[in-house]
């Protein structure tokens, strides 16, 4: 029998009840159906499988493409005494190796796995004897060719139904359109249809679009007189530095956040902005996954975002709290013209992807055949000059192989050096009376850092060198050192994003893409743009409405607080709070009552 999944709510986690759908997601999977949970932004997602998951007392598997999410929850799981263990493409064969082993003898709650492990003869050793309880497929639309981030590593999901065919499956997201839901239920072979949809509909929240000349002046107007913290979107890293300091030379605390900063910078940035020592972060889409910050008042695009699913997910970061917030999205009439532009160099020839694929080989000298399932830095930067291609073809030609089911990328997440004893306890008894070198080193391992023989565990060589009395360059040398007489497993820390090879290296020369594939990834990117510059240009009803109506639920009556239905109205107030003068197309859109 299950266990009762309120007490388990109020044990691991302290909450007395559940949120709103959350409770019936959560029954439907102990019932043992098939779940696709469509759940908006903010919406508690973990919970549905975490709840259900620990209720049953099985392992839970859970397929995310989100590294640092990943990593956020299982920190999270373990610091409440949860057995969790995250398997990722940044990760080594002995790591994964012994975390699989752990899951197959019971020693797991949770198996955090990222898509393209599924296909990995260490992984597909080990699952049949794991004992599963529930399958859980967060970012659920990437496994559609219909959706907005298809990714074919996602199809690999059907292997796990194959071995355990009576184990439920959630299928969860936060975006979905019904075209796209009927698939993901159809792809992961749901034994019957089941659909639980959440209300797409913000009451807290307005949609704005303001259109004109002055970006940058309406800009400031918004973090003038909008109370409380905010997020500025773009769509490039340059711009994100550009609005920070913008905003700072104006006396508005702000800081860039994007993804080539480092990990320290990232997660500087992000503290402070959470605990409000800094009000605006002007971020690229890096920015977002996973905040937990429920007072966001306002969140701005400067520009309109690739389709409506991404502008859906951004502007859903603001009033989490319910209190009354706002999505701005600035426009200007070249923005259209600027949007098909950039899709059409998104899409790359041939030859700049054969370009791509060998200048990333011979950086990291990967020989032809070798390199399956190894995952390698990836410096987008550096391929540039290599394959004398714009950074921006590169990383459109990565996406084409990423989609061809050739790699897998994985964006930049803190990834803390790690240690596990390779030889037994003997051996290392041994060493640490006889060897002088590595003798305290290894005395200052087994005393500073437990389970060492177990699993991989976190370390920090600024500790271990001044525990030593030693340079931090001498202690990571050592590491290496004994890591190569195999005494033990180290893998440095690494910040940077990877890219993983899902094949053995291919010749460039030779390769070939499947055209069929990436003209159908186009056309679908294209309809959604059009769909986004339909919404930003050219839409003159409520703007909630429209919001709804692109994800299949009904309006049931205009929101009465965007810009069309105050234009509609014949009004320009906006109500509290909101800034004080927004000027679109030479006229007043947004001013507050007098109060």
């Amino acid at each position: 029998m299950p266990r009762d999944i309120h007490d388990v709510l109020r044990e691991v986690w302290g909450y007395t009840s559940f949120r709103p759908m959350q409770e019936e997601v959560v029954r439907s999977v102990l019932g043992g159906a098939d779940t696709l949970a469509l759940m908006p932004t903010g919406g508690g997602k973990s919970l549905c499988f975490q709840v259900p998951g620990l209720a049953l007392g099985k392992l839970c598997i859970v397929v995310s493409p989100l590294i640092a999410l990943m990593k956020d929850q299982v920190e999270r799981l373990k610091r409440s005494g949860v057995r969790a263990v995250a398997v990722t493409s940044g990760m080594g064969h002995v790591e994964i190796d012994n975390a699989l082993d752990s899951a197959a003898l019971g020693k797991l709650d949770f198996l955090y796995v990222s898509p393209e492990r599924l296909g990995s003869e260490l992984f597909k050793a080990r699952l049949p004897r794991m004992p599963v309880g529930l399958i859980a497929v967060d970012e659920a639309h990437c496994i559609s060719q219909w959706g907005y981030d298809f990714r074919p590593a996602y199809l690999l999901i059907g292997s796990l139904r194959e071995v355990h065919p009576n184990v439920p499956v959630l299928a969860l997201t936060a975006s979905a359109t019904p075209e796209v839901a009927k698939d993901i239920m159809v792809r992961l072979a749901f034994r019957k249809p089941n659909e639980i949809r959440g209300s797409f509909r913000r009451p807290e929240l307005t949609f704005w679009v303001s259109r004109g000349e002055d970006k940058l002046g309406r800009l400031l107007r918004i973090a003038a007189h909008v109370k409380g913290s905010g997020i500025v979107y773009l769509r490039d890293r340059r711009g994100t530095v550009r609005i920070a300091q913008y905003l700072k030379q104006h006396g508005i605390s702000a800081e860039a956040y994007h993804a080539g900063l480092s990990f320290e910078d990232r997660d500087r940035v992000q503290q402070q902005w959470s605990t409000g020592t800094i009000r605006f972060v002007a971020a690229t889409n890096a920015f977002g996954m996973g905040i937990d910050k429920a007072d966001v008042r306002a969140v701005v695009h400067m520009e309109p975002p690739p389709d409506m699913e991404s502008y859906y997910q951004e502007a859903g970061r603001a009033g989490r709290d319910g209190t009354a917030s706002h999505a701005f999205l600035l426009a200007h009439a070249s923005d259209a013209d600027k949007m098909r532009e950039k899709m059409e160099a998104s899409f790359p020839t041939l030859n700049e992807v054969r370009r791509t694929w060998q200048a990333f080989a011979d950086q990291h000298r990967i020989a032809l055949g070798s390199g399956e399932f190894e995952a390698y830095e990836l410096d987008l930067a550096e391929l540039a000059r290599r394959s004398t291609l714009p950074t921006a073809k590169v990383n459109s030609a990565l996406k084409a192989l990423e989609l061809d089911g050739r790699i897998a990328l994985s964006e930049s997440a803190r990834s803390p050096s790690r240690v596990l004893m390779r030889a037994d306890g003997a051996t290392i008894h041994g060493l640490r009376i006889s060897d002088g070198r590595a003798g305290p080193l290894l005395e200052a391992l087994l005393r500073m850092y437990g389970g060492l023989f177990e699993e991989p565990s976190i370390i920090d060589e600024e500790q271990l060198a001044k525990h030593l009395g030693k340079s931090v360059s001498h202690v990571r040398n050592l590491l290496r050192e004994q890591a190569r007489n195999n005494v033990l497993f180290y893998r440095p820390r690494n910040d940077s994003p990877t890219l993983t090879l899902l094949t053995p290296r291919a010749d460039a020369a030779t390769m070939t893409l499947d055209k069929q594939a990436l003209q159908a990834r186009e056309e679908r990117a294209r309809s959604r743009m059009e769909a986004m510059i339909q919404f930003t240009f050219h839409e003159r009803a409520c703007r909630e409405s429209a919001v709804l109506r692109y994800f299949g639920e009904a309006a049931v009556q205009p929101c009465g607080k965007c810009d069309n239905c105050k234009a509609a109205q014949g009004s320009s107030r906006v109500e509290e709070p909101s800034p004080r003068w927004i000027r679109d197309e030479g006229r007043t859109i947004a001013q507050p009552n007098d109060r």
